[in-house]
């Protein structure tokens, strides 16, 4: 199953680097990673032979992450911009009506697509570890170790800027040990290419919440996974003030999981997306 590479074109010029593999034939489901992250953070998804069989996965760098474009301007990460990345995304795959899924940061174009989207543009979402939307519920959710860390991730100190990072990627996985020292360093080096500038764009667009609830009371697919031992989001927060909207849901608990839900709990992910998409 090959994977196929490119750069796609958002509304505004913006560049935007993506990534597709799996079976064409069947539905395809985009992975929108958090913040500090990129594609890469996806890699043990994009080795799942058995999601691939079945679903064609396609990941991209959301905009001043990884290999995606970084505009100077804040006015340039708004709403509109955000769902016009995943809208070129979706076309440059040749793909039809899309599962979402959205880890940690990413959990917040789900509200970008169901403001500025067409009606019915994707088949459901997938909440993973989510934040929904940015705006006041940041401050229920995130925990003590979330709400202190972002004042180092914009600090202009480059060494406590750089611990911060480290810290937070190792608050998303909950068993960092020498199996998977190597992705640790992966998924701190690709933190380390946001300066602080890019950390603020990437959290500070405005966001209004009331399409992504209309959307769930109107019957949009919910699958929502979260840890009842994730370090950054209080995610019993989401499920009461967002997933609850949903009249057509599904929220899974799992026993021990982090933040990093999908790889550290890779089975049990793998198996409630194929229930979900498949259905």
């Amino acid at each position: 199953m090959s994977k196929v590479s490119k750069l796609v074109t958002s509304s505004d010029g913006c560049e935007i680097f993506a990534e597709g593999a799996g079976n064409l034939g069947g539905p395809t489901i985009v992975l929108v990673h958090g913040l500090g992250s990129s594609t890469v953070v996806f890699n043990n998804l994009f080795k799942d032979d058995q999601l691939l069989s079945k679903v064609y996965l396609v990941r991209y760098d959301m905009r001043s992450h990884g290999r995606s474009g970084r505009p100077a301007n804040q006015s340039d990460y708004s709403s509109p911009n955000f769902a016009s990345d995943f809208m070129a995304v979706v076309e440059g795959f040749n793909r039809q009506n899309p599962y979402l899924l959205g880890w940690s940061l990413g959990g917040t174009v789900v509200t970008d697509v169901c403001t500025h989207c067409p009606a019915g543009y994707v088949s459901g979402i997938i909440y993973v570890s989510a934040l929904p939307y940015i705006g006041a519920i940041m401050m229920d959710l995130g925990k003590e170790c979330l709400k202190n860390l972002h004042p180092r991730l914009l600090t202009q100190d480059a060494a406590d800027a750089l611990k911060a990072r480290i810290d937070f990627v190792d608050s998303t996985i909950n068993d960092c040990n020498a199996s998977n020292w190597d992705d640790r360093l992966l998924w701190v080096g690709a933190f380390s290419h946001l300066n602080a500038n890019d950390v603020l764009n990437a959290m500070s667009r405005q966001q209004d919440p009331e399409p992504l609830l209309a959307a769930g009371r109107g019957g949009l697919r919910l699958l929502h996974l979260y840890g009842d031992a994730d370090q950054q989001l209080d995610n019993v927060v989401a499920e009461a003030q967002v997933s609850k909207h949903f009249i057509n849901k599904k929220v899974v608990v799992i026993k021990g999981g982090g933040h990093a839900l999908f790889y550290e709990f890779q089975g049990q992910v793998v198996e409630e997306l194929l229930a979900f998409v498949t259905k």
